[in-house]
């Protein structure tokens, strides 16, 4: 038996099949655009507590208690007597790999981890370590001096120094020396990076931007990381990093500019150390994505944290932190 459809009969059945799937991925996209874009930073903060009480982990690793993350801003350089050079090898081979890891055990401790790079934004479901939660003491107080402005077309935007985030950074994994809650060694830890590995005699250096942008529930911020050697005399170096710094905030503008993103403020900072003859080495310059260690959190909760500063952080973890 055949049938026969009218064009209007023809028209329903194709309706029935197509707008259901239609409507169901236009509510997707619409609760998913309401999840996101509500997401608030207590939120955020509530649900990025790793598995281990006295280190932080990589963020994505198994056993964290939510989908946020934090955002922990270091730089690095670091230096090593040229020893393991062999007949026949290319590049800094053993040396560079010495040095790297001599970098990664100044300041702030990052040393012992598998470094896993990723592209340098922190997104909807990051907060940032220093800026959100256990906030720089300088970042308090009002008003924040900046160290320049940046013009673009008509765009104004305060440019201000990073040592305070770099400080609090390693006030939280602490130092070689006398660590904190650093993070797990052996873990593989996901953050933005770049690096350099150098021979003396030649000035190693690493710098950072980080962009803050206007509007945080759509937009991500943004890490802009650079490092270089220099071989200018000592009388030239100022000139040249305050260039580096100018450099790294104007590619944070221009990203923005690519991306149809705006930032209401950047921060920007530099580390540089001569390298002697007969030396190699490093400059990183690493923003880890992590989830804090659960004794990094106050007894209040981990929310707490977004009203406390660096130093009500420390007075109410110090018994905590490693011996």
């Amino acid at each position: 038996m055949k049938y026969r459809w009218s064009s209007l009969a023809m028209a329903a059945a194709i309706a029935l099949v197509i707008f259901p799937v239609v409507a169901q991925s236009e509510q997707s996209a619409a609760a998913l655009g309401k999840t996101v874009g509500a997401t608030s930073l207590s939120e955020i903060v509530g649900s990025a507590v790793g598995p281990f009480d006295a280190y932080c982990d990589g963020y994505g690793n198994p056993g964290a208690n939510g989908t946020g993350y934090v955002s922990v801003l270091t730089l690095h350089v670091g230096k090593v007597p040229k020893s393991s050079k062999l007949t026949g090898q290319k590049g800094k081979g053993l040396d560079g790999t010495v040095a790297f890891d001599k970098a990664e055990s100044s300041e702030a401790y990052i040393g012992q981890i598998n470094l896993v790079v990723a592209s340098s934004f922190s997104g909807l479901n990051g907060v940032i370590w220093g800026y959100d939660i256990a906030k720089a003491d300088e970042l308090i107080r009002s008003p924040l001096a900046s160290l320049f402005t940046l013009q673009r077309g008509r765009t104004e935007t305060p440019v201000y120094s990073m040592e305070p985030l770099l400080d609090a950074g390693k006030r939280l994994f602490g130092t070689r020396e006398e660590k904190r809650f650093p993070m797990l060694p052996g873990a593989h830890i996901v953050a933005a990076h770049k690096d350099i590995i150098v021979v003396g005699p030649t000035t190693a250096w690493c710098g950072m931007a980080l962009g803050i942008a206007s509007d945080r529930q759509h937009y991500a911020n943004l890490f802009m990381e650079l490092c270089g050697e220099l071989k200018l005399q000592s009388a030239g170096k100022r000139k040249y990093f305050s260039q580096v710094l100018h450099k790294l905030a104007e590619s944070v503008a221009l990203v923005g500019e690519n991306q149809g993103v705006g930032y209401k403020e950047i921060f920007v900072g530099i580390r540089h150390e001569f390298i002697p003859s007969g030396y190699v080495g490093a400059a990183l310059a690493t923003a880890p994505y992590v989830v804090l260690a659960k004794n990094a959190i106050p007894q209040s909760g981990p929310q707490s944290l977004l009203s406390m500063s660096i130093t009500d952080w420390e007075n109410d973890r110090k018994p905590l932190f490693m011996k």
